[in-house]
């Protein structure tokens, strides 16, 4: 029950935070400029362009404005106290470095005495800024009392913040870049006064006004440690969603978000999220025991290890998430929150999270895959599900091809359906899934009517409440060597493969868009049975190319229901093509493939009218597309007025594109026509 972590923001923020941060600055004098900064050997009265000259504190860093191309050095070792918020923005190809040199420890910035508050709190503080690297510091922020707050309004607290980047009626602001960072020790408040507390912590990058957003963003190598509320928060409260309607306005969403290789241990609530964001990419990131502490009973009580909200597709994969606790509610490692369209979890490992591997949760969300995933000892609460479904189920959500355990002793429920019952509706699915529960856990799962529940492994203990499987397995999966407790590290987990005379091997259903590989990178066939779970023991070969002749449909992964196969001939016009692929009525119709890794295609097209209206596109995912740039030879006349051309992408597809997608919208369904198609690598 999620309901508090979407409120909006206060509609009253203090003038002080805002005015006070612009006040007038000395210029510059030039730009790509390098200005160095020593503690114990500077002096602000000089130059700082060299070593040999640096300035001395924050308070001069602070009163200048800085131009693109120009760096802020802070020599390593040393200390400063207070807030670091330099001004003026960097340009694209050309942005301001905050960074450090010498050698010996990050330099550290200590925002420790800072009276706290939505700008005044933050340690280093960015307000409607843009093209700025932070790169290589170290920073602090506790004050040393209590600023946790408590559940009435009288006992909240002021935000803190490590590192904070605030665009508040700026509109779009580009360019923003946060790594090699050390962020701890910060005493955010759990409940505060003003703006929201979820996007006070570790490192937060917010955007205020519903015309403000990001392009561009990325918090990647940071270390955040020891931090409340939040470890790493992207939030852009102009997402657009109503909390009557819940429809989101992607014009409005941040673009090129990205938060990477980043660590995020003992944090107070959140580890990492994502909220607001369109095509964020969310990956290889590890988060250590968040949710360690809450205010009972509070709006906002709960917590969840790494999980997206407001967005479309969102790209969760290769992710740790351990260690996540449970207060009143959630304490899942993941969470698809609400609001929630397009989104994928791949790839990614869960264990020992107090509530559970995945929370789903329905209020406006749609199209979740969840594949190729691994959850190792989830729910030992024993209150929520290892996979937990909130009041309903998000819009065709396809859940397949994962691996769970669970070890003897433990009260896990593999599925558990929280404010929701059997009856409730939302068609999902949940296939080539492996459970082995050696626990004593059950399951409640929403609309057993409508949920396809097929080809899983069911091994160990069998409640009563196991779900129907009309090709389930319940022998032995013969797993590979299960360690004795879940390890940590994405990459030790080969233990829970399946060995090579498993059941399971090769005998899971064929699942169109599976992604091309599995867990460990294994080569997933688009035409093959695969093995059941995250591990595909079959040695398959990588085709490297995928060519689809288009006699039938098992080549592609989707197509539109007014595609059809056109069989009509052979005809002169159709070079003795006997198949072809075109519409029924006069609506556009899409056809997709699924090849990994996909480079380039030659696709041959028929078409009456000497206009080629179809377009392509691109997508890592099958979800999120990129408009495919092409050319087509020159037409060559047939027969009965009709032509035939080759349509190539003018440059190799985007690197990571597993589907490719073509579009057919001329005003006459039969008038264009694809012949073949090769996709290769």
């Amino acid at each position: 029950m999620r309901h508090g972590r979407i409120l909006a923001a206060l509609a009253t923020i203090a003038l002080g935070v805002g005015a006070s941060v612009v006040a007038v600055a000395a210029p510059a004098a030039a730009a790509n400029v390098v200005y160095y900064v020593d503690a114990t050997g500077g002096s602000d009265a000089a130059a700082g362009t060299s070593t040999t000259t640096p300035w001395k504190t924050l308070a001069k860093v602070n009163a200048t404005t800085f131009g693109p191309g120009d760096s802020i050095l802070f020599k390593a070792g040393q200390t400063w106290a207070g807030q670091l918020h330099p001004l003026g923005s960097g340009a694209s190809g050309s942005p301001i470095t905050i960074g450090a040199y010498g050698s010996g420890a990050k330099p550290l910035i200590n925002g420790g005495s800072l009276p706290g508050g939505f700008g005044p709190g933050a340690a280093v503080y960015l307000y409607n800024q843009q093209y700025w690297t932070i790169n290589g510091i170290a920073v602090k922020n506790n004050s040393g009392t209590d600023n946790f707050g408590g559940k009435e309004e009288a006992t909240w607290k002021l935000q803190r913040h490590g590192i904070l980047v605030y665009n508040n009626g700026a509109g779009l602001l580009n360019g923003i870049t946060i790594t090699n960072t050390t962020v701890s020790d910060v005493n955010g408040c759990f409940t505060c006064t003003g703006i929201e507390a979820h996007s006070n912590g570790g490192i937060v990058v917010r955007a205020e006004q519903e015309n403000d957003s990001f392009n561009s963003v990325s918090i990647d190598h940071n270390a955040v440690s020891n931090v409340g509320r939040g470890g790493i928060v992207f939030w852009d409260e102009s997402a657009g969603v109503s909390l009557t309607d819940w429809i989101l306005d992607q014009p409005l969403l941040s673009t090129n978000v990205k938060v990477e290789y980043n660590t995020a241990s003992t944090i107070d609530s959140d580890g990492i999220l994502v909220l607001g964001t369109y095509n964020a990419m969310i990956q290889r990131n590890v988060v250590a025991n968040a949710g360690q502490k809450t205010v009972a009973g509070s709006t906002t009580a709960p917590s969840a290890g790494l999980w997206p909200t407001r967005s479309i597709g969102a790209v969760v994969q290769y992710n740790e998430v351990y260690g996540t606790r449970t207060h009143d509610t959630d304490g899942q490692g993941f969470d698809v929150d609400l609001a929630s369209v397009n989104t994928t979890v791949q790839y990614n490992y869960s264990h020992d999270n107090e509530g559970g591997f995945l929370l789903m949760m329905a209020g406006a969300s749609s199209n979740l895959v969840v594949r190729d995933n691994l959850s190792v000892n989830d729910g030992w609460g024993g209150v929520k599900g290892i996979f937990t479904f909130s009041y309903g189920v998000p819009v065709n959500t396809e859940i397949f091809n994962n691996t769970v355990y669970v070890k003897s002793g433990l009260p896990s429920k593999i599925m558990f359906c929280d404010g929701c019952t059997g009856a409730t509706g939302g068609a999902w699915s949940f296939r080539n899934n492996m459970v082995v529960n050696n626990g004593t856990g059950d399951y409640l799962y929403p609309n057993t009517a409508e949920a396809l529940i097929d080809y899983n492994v069911f091994y160990g203990n069998h409640p009563a409440s196991e779900p129907a499987d009309p090709h389930k397995l319940t022998s032995n999966p013969l797993l590979v060597s299960v360690p004795a407790a879940a390890p940590t590290g994405i990459a030790s987990v080969t233990g829970y493969k399946i060995g090579s005379t498993s059941p399971a091997k090769g005998s899971g259903t064929l699942i169109v868009g599976n992604g091309g590989k599995d867990y460990f990178g294994g080569v997933l066939s688009p035409t093959l049975a695969p093995s059941r779970g995250f591990h595909e023991a079959t040695t398959m070969t990588d085709p490297g190319s995928l060519a689809d002749p288009l006699n039938t449909w098992n080549l592609t992964a989707t197509h539109s229901a007014n595609m059809v196969l056109d069989t009509t001939g052979p005809m002169p016009q159709m070079l003795g093509d006997a198949s072809r692929i075109s519409r029924s009525d006069a609506n556009p119709g899409t056809v997709t493939w699924n090849l990994a890794s996909a480079k380039t295609f030659t696709a041959k097209i028929y078409h009456y009218w000497p206009t080629l209206a179809i377009t392509w596109a691109s997508s890592p995912n099958g979800t999120t597309w990129t408009t495919v740039a092409t050319s087509s030879t020159a037409p060559v006349a047939t027969a009965n007025y009709w032509s035939t051309t080759t349509m190539t992408p003018t440059a190799n597809l985007p690197a990571g594109t597993n589907y490719l997608r073509a579009t057919l919208s001329d005003a006459t369904p039969w008038a264009i026509q694809i012949g073949d198609i090769v996709i290769t690598k």
